[in-house]
């Protein structure tokens, strides 16, 4: 039997790749480098727990297992530590707002304690959240492209200091107990306090 006319329209390559990933976790660091595939919108649908019948026909594989899928590539490449505000809501910044806003419906909605089956919702649903506030106005979106731009092109040793500050504070906001409070910054990481003293005796 063949597709219909709006099941051919459906780009199932995001959920290809997450059931790909799903059983390969090994690839999960790859595909954090790259670019995020087509059909997101339909991976993001099945997640909150629409379209799972559909998905399972196109596949070929149990739509428990997709959305289990669909579920881990959320958690593993949008929401992995250090992920950009577009890319929490899966989009990238060619993206529309109205695209934006209906991607962090379906994220909230896969949120939602009759769709959600593991995980800490609260604090995912803060940081979907957060990624939608820095980027629901022009004004708000603007001001954080120039802020991404800026630190794109700060010089290589700064560059690296960043990346270094990034990774510091995504550790420690993955100790046990720092999920859902605020995670004062008491000190610098060892390193950091290293190059700073090393750059007042310049």
């Amino acid at each position: 039997m063949g597709q219909t006319a709006g099941e051919a329209t459906r780009d199932w390559t995001a959920l290809r790749l997450a059931l790909e990933l799903h059983r390969g976790p090994w690839r999960v660091r790859l595909v954090r480098t790259q670019p995020l595939p087509a059909g997101i919108g339909l991976l993001l649908t099945v997640a909150a727990g629409e379209a799972e019948a559909d998905a399972a026909a196109a596949l070929g594989r149990p739509a428990a297992d997709i959305r289990e899928a669909a579920t881990f590539f959320i958690a593993q490449i949008l929401l992995a530590p250090g992920t950009d505000s577009y890319r929490v809501l899966g989009a990238g910044p060619g993206a529309t707002t109205g695209e934006l806003r209906h991607n962090m419906a379906l994220l909230m909605r896969w949120l939602h304690p009759d769709v959600a089956r593991e995980g800490e919702p609260a604090v995912l649903a803060a940081r979907i959240a957060a990624a939608w506030n820095t980027l629901k106005t022009p004004e708000r979106r603007a001001a954080y492209d120039r802020e991404c731009q800026g630190a794109a092109a700060l010089p290589a040793g700064d560059a690296d200091l960043a990346a270094l500050w990034a990774r510091a504070e995504a550790r420690r906001s993955q100790r046990p107990g720092a999920a859902g409070r605020v995670v004062r910054k008491r000190r610098l990481p060892r390193l950091l306090a290293f190059w700073l003293l090393g750059r007042s005796r310049d």
